[in-house]
């Protein structure tokens, strides 16, 4: 279905895959699942890409597990929105932005091979939601992954008050919960 230029995909209740290749989106996207414990797409993840000026990516209520790849990736491209989202046991991280916007309310990464949340060149991760909880990453023991990295130095995750590094990253492995030189901050809005 095309809402004014989006393109809305209403996923039932069930078990989605795609021949363990990732959902590639480089148009303006809305995917609405029933629920993360009632929608999954399993084996791959969503990938990203398009203009900024494109505009905006909606991702709700499901749960992606078991990606080879990223959970949720977004390179340089059209600005992200992810509500009331799971993403579990991913090969590598949960949550990759690399030059892109990409705001989460209620989410919640467990057990992803490389980072829960990774921040890259020059992106904005914004964290929010009681719910929000990043743990038990790294599976893979690799120290130079966390729960919550900002890579670098101009990358940014930002955690919605009353959200902090310390509650919602927690039994991250590898690295630790949170690091390197980016900036992993509390913000009020």
């Amino acid at each position: 279905m095309r809402r004014r230029g989006m393109i809305v995909l209403v996923l039932r209740n069930g078990a989605y895959t795609n021949g363990g290749e990732d959902l590639v989106l480089e148009k303006p996207t809305k995917i609405i699942g029933q629920g993360r414990g009632m929608t999954t797409l399993v084996g791959f993840g969503l990938r990203i890409y398009g203009n900024k000026s494109d505009g905006i990516v909606e991702i709700g209520e499901l749960k992606i597990t078991g990606a080879g790849g990223n959970g949720l990736s977004a390179w340089r491209g059209m600005k992200v929105i992810m509500r009331g989202c799971s993403i579990e046991e991913c090969q590598r991280n949960g949550v990759y932005a690399d030059g892109a916007d990409i705001s989460c309310d209620d989410l919640q990464v467990i057990g992803c091979g490389l980072s829960g949340v990774y921040a890259s060149d020059n992106a904005t991760i914004t964290l929010s939601g009681q719910g929000t909880t990043i743990q038990g990453n790294v599976t893979q023991g690799d120290s130079s992954y966390y729960g919550l990295q900002a890579y670098h130095s101009i990358s940014t995750i930002h955690l919605v008050h009353p959200l902090t590094k310390e509650t919602i990253s927690t039994n991250n492995h590898g690295g630790g919960n949170w690091g390197e030189d980016g900036t992993i901050k509390q913000i009020s809005k």
